[in-house]
C-alpha cells in the first residue's frame, strides 16, 4: 500500500510539471539569409518579411559593440565590410517597439 501511495504522489507532482509547451513554428522559421558567410569585401543580407518590413537594422561586433544601423531597410541590403574588422558579427532585424523579428550571425575574414 505504501508503494502504491508514493507512485501516485510522484505522478501526481510529474503530471503539474511536464505541461508540454506548444510551440508555433511558423514564428521560429528563418526569414533571414546571409551570403557569403565567411564574406571578405561586402555582405548581402536577404529578409523574407511575414507581414511588414523591419523598422531597424542592428550589426553588433561580438563584444557587443555596435558596428551599424540602418532606419528601416528593404528586404536586400548590401554592406560594405571596408570598415569592419576580422571576426563574428551579430545582426538583429527589430520591429518598431525594439522587439528582435530575426538574428543570426555572420563571419569576416580579412
Amino acid at each position: 500500500m505504501r508503494l502504491f501511495v508514493s507512485i501516485l504522489f510522484i505522478l501526481f507532482v510529474l503530471e503539474g510539471k511536464s505541461q508540454i509547451k506548444q510551440v508555433n513554428f511558423d514564428d521560429h522559421t528563418r526569414r533571414t539569409s546571409i551570403y557569403p558567410n565567411p564574406a571578405r569585401s561586402f555582405l548581402q543580407i536577404q529578409y523574407k518579411p511575414s507581414s511588414e518590413l523591419p523598422y531597424v537594422l542592428v550589426v553588433y561586433n561580438f563584444l557587443g559593440k555596435k558596428q551599424l544601423e540602418i532606419s528601416k531597410p528593404t528586404s536586400n541590403v548590401y554592406v560594405d565590410l571596408a570598415e569592419f574588422r576580422r571576426g563574428i558579427y551579430i545582426f538583429q532585424f527589430r520591429d518598431s517597439n525594439g522587439r528582435i523579428i530575426d538574428s543570426g550571425k555572420f563571419q569576416v575574414e580579412k
